[in-house]
């Protein structure tokens, strides 16, 4: 027992090594027979952690990294089980792998590449070599745009409007609020309020969302929204708050050429009609741009009342980062 500590201790010092290196370039598993060769482009200062396992059999002639076309930077002879080694690139280009076996008898072989990049320059390297090098063996350093995530942003549009008392004969209760979803919408959340029950929704959804916050269900959602129809409009599911108790409103999402329609009483086309609420809340998918109309209308004879209009819109850009790569040279 007391023999095999070290070797152990010395397994478990190559697994360590191995996990510093996040970028996992090569796991292959295969039949040796003659010459097998593997090309791969490294950036000059890149570590590569080498690991050839012989799975079946007793040896393999020659394992070897050479930089193309004939400089070795590591080889060896004979391998009877395993090799772990981490091997510095001295300079970006292409890397053979080869490993060969002339032997009788059947051999299984497995062997893995993991890189680490020499410099946050060369972190984004395609590895890939996909021509054919005895063909075009000369080759050339080119560098390209590549998707590198996406920036999520909130983007509040809200506001408010007033809508007089509905008094036939001399004026009819109602008016619109318009909007524009800003470029690269991918969702948005509004929040239609009347005066006092508005305010009163606003406090419970900011408890609502202080909640949450501590709890950390935030976090999945990729930026810290600043209210809870925010939130909501990112895609938590949190309980915000709805009424139809107190002053209330109809209210119909419509694009700007069915607002006439709507002032004069005639059918019209929309997106969604909602009535008699005093708070509500809706998240959409659609419409996601252009300018857009919340129209308002109220049946109270007595009063104007003040619509309170909260709008947030998700937007997500597309990011980009540079990439070298390898392209052959051809005549």
């Amino acid at each position: 027992m007391l023999r095999l500590l070290p070797v152990l201790f010395a397994f478990l010092l190559a697994g360590h090594a191995h996990a510093q290196f996040a970028n996992l370039i090569a796991d292959q598993t295969f039949k040796v027979d003659g010459t097998h060769e593997f090309p791969y482009a490294f950036a000059a200062g890149d570590q590569v952690a080498l690991k050839v396992q012989l799975l079946t059999g007793r040896r393999l002639k020659v394992v070897e990294l050479i930089q193309w076309p004939d400089n070795a930077v590591f080889r060896s002879y004979e391998l009877d089980t395993l090799i772990n080694q981490t091997i510095v690139i001295p300079q970006t280009g292409v890397y053979m792998l080869r490993i060969q076996e002339t032997g009788m008898g059947k051999k299984v072989c497995r062997f893995t590449l993991l890189r680490a990049p020499g410099s946050p320059e060369t972190a984004h390297l395609d590895t890939r070599v996909n021509w054919d090098l005895k063909q075009y063996p000369q080759y050339q350093i080119a560098t390209r745009h590549i998707p590198a995530g996406k920036k999520t942003e909130v983007e509040s549009l809200g506001g408010q409007v007033t809508v007089g008392a509905n008094n036939f004969g001399t004026q009819k209760g109602m008016n619109a609020y318009q909007f524009t979803l800003p470029p690269n919408t991918v969702r948005w959340a509004f929040r239609i309020s009347v005066g006092q029950a508005g305010i009163e929704a606003r406090r419970k959804d900011a408890e609502k969302l202080t909640s949450n916050l501590k709890s950390g269900a935030v976090r999945m959602l990729g930026v810290e929204p600043e209210t809870a129809l925010a939130a909501f409009a990112l895609g938590m599911a949190v309980d915000l708050t709805v009424s139809s108790a107190g002053e209330d409103v109809d209210y119909a999402l419509l694009s700007p050429d069915n607002l006439p329609k709507f002032y004069a009483g005639e059918s019209y086309d929309a997106f969604m009609f909602q009535s008699g609420v005093s708070v509500d809340v809706q998240r959409r998918s659609s419409p996601l741009e252009g300018t857009w109309i919340l129209a308002l209308r109220s049946d109270n004879w007595m009063r104007a009342i003040d619509v309170n209009i909260d709008i947030e819109a998700v937007t997500e850009t597309q990011l980009y980062t540079e990439e070298m790569y390898l392209e052959p040279v051809k005549p």
